[in-house]
C-alpha cells in the first residue's frame, strides 16, 4: 500500500506547475494548495476550476483523489482567498478551486493591477467518472473512465478516455485522441479527433476547422457554420447536416457519405463504399 501512495505522490509532483505559471512571468504572492481523500466507494468527481491551468490524469494504481496547484495572486490577501478544496459527500467527491473573483463577478484579473489564479493537478483513479467545469486556461484531461466537460476558454486535450467524451467548449483549440465516442459543442477553435472507437458527434461548430480521423463507428456533424471539414477513415457512415461555409472532404468512408445542407465551399470525397447523397447543387462532387 505504501508503494502505491508512494507512486501518487510522483504523479502529483509531474502535474503541479511550481516552477512556471500559466499566465505569464510575473507572481507577487504564490503559494503552494493541496488535499485529498481516500477514493474507495467513489464513483464521479466534480471539478469546478476557476482562473488557472487544470490538468488531471487517472491511474490504475491510484487508491485516493489528490490536488495539488500553485497560487498565484497581486496581495496576500488575494492569495489567503486562493484556495483548492476536496470534500467527499456520499459516492461522490468535489474538488474546488475557490477565488476571490467568485464572490465579486469578475474574471482572474480583478482590476488594472490586481490578479488571481490557480494552476492546478488532480490524480484519481482511472475508473472513476469526471465532470468538470473549467473556466479559463489550457486544460489537459488523460486516462479517464469518462468525461463530460464544460469549458469557457484556452487550449484543450483530451487523450485516452474509455467511454464518452461529452464537451461543450467556448473558445480555444481542441483535441481528442484514442477515446471511447465524442459528442462535442465547440464555438471557436479548430477542432482535431483521432481514434474514436465508437460515434463522433459534433452537434455545433460556429468557426474553426474539423478534422477527424480513424473513427470505429459512424461520424455526424449536426451544423458548422465556418471553416473546413476533413474526415478520413471512417469505418461507419459519414453524415453533414448543415454547413454554412467552408471545404468538406470525405475519404476511405465503409458506410454513406451525406451532406444534407451546404452553402458555400467546395465537397470532394474518395473510396466511399457505401452511397455517396449530396445537395442538388453539389451532385457531382465538386462545387
Amino acid at each position: 500500500m505504501r508503494a502505491r501512495y508512494i507512486r501518487s505522490g510522483l504523479i502529483l509532483l509531474a502535474l503541479a506547475p511550481a516552477a512556471t505559471l500559466a499566465w505569464g512571468g510575473d507572481c507577487k504572492f504564490s503559494a503552494n494548495r493541496a488535499g485529498g481523500v481516500d477514493a474507495q466507494g467513489v464513483e464521479k468527481v466534480v471539478i469546478r476550476a476557476a482562473a488557472g491551468d487544470l490538468k488531471v490524469v487517472g491511474g490504475a494504481r491510484n487508491v485516493r483523489i489528490e490536488a495539488r496547484g500553485t497560487a498565484c495572486a497581486s496581495s496576500q490577501d488575494l492569495l489567503d482567498q486562493t484556495q483548492i478544496s476536496v470534500r467527499r459527500e456520499g459516492n461522490t467527491v468535489y474538488v474546488e478551486t475557490g477565488m476571490p473573483q467568485d464572490n465579486m463577478g469578475g474574471g482572474w484579473l480583478l482590476g488594472r493591477s490586481s490578479y488571481a489564479y490557480i494552476d492546478a493537478g488532480i490524480a484519481l483513479p482511472s475508473n472513476i467518472a469526471v465532470d468538470a467545469i473549467d473556466s479559463s486556461g489550457d486544460a489537459e484531461f488523460e486516462d479517464l473512465h469518462s468525461l463530460t466537460l464544460q469549458d469557457s476558454s484556452g487550449d484543450l486535450e483530451i487523450e485516452r478516455i474509455a467511454g464518452l467524451a461529452d464537451i461543450g467548449d467556448s473558445s480555444g483549440d481542441l483535441e481528442l485522441e484514442d477515446v471511447g465516442s465524442v459528442r462535442l459543442r465547440d464555438s471557436s477553435g479548430d477542432i482535431e479527433v483521432e481514434r474514436v472507437r465508437g460515434d463522433v458527434e459534433i452537434e455545433n461548430d460556429s468557426s474553426g476547422d474539423i478534422r477527424i480521423v480513424n473513427t470505429g463507428g459512424n461520424v455526424r456533424i449536426v451544423n458548422d457554420s465556418s471553416g473546413n471539414i476533413r474526415v478520413e477513415d471512417v469505418k461507419g457512415g459519414v453524415t453533414v447536416d448543415t454547413d454554412s461555409s467552408g471545404d468538406i472532404y470525405a475519404g476511405r468512408v465503409t458506410g454513406d457519405f451525406t451532406v444534407n445542407r451546404d452553402g458555400s465551399g467546395s465537397i470532394e470525397h474518395e473510396s466511399i463504399s457505401g452511397r455517396v447523397n449530396l445537395p442538388n447543387n453539389r451532385r457531382d462532387g465538386v462545387e
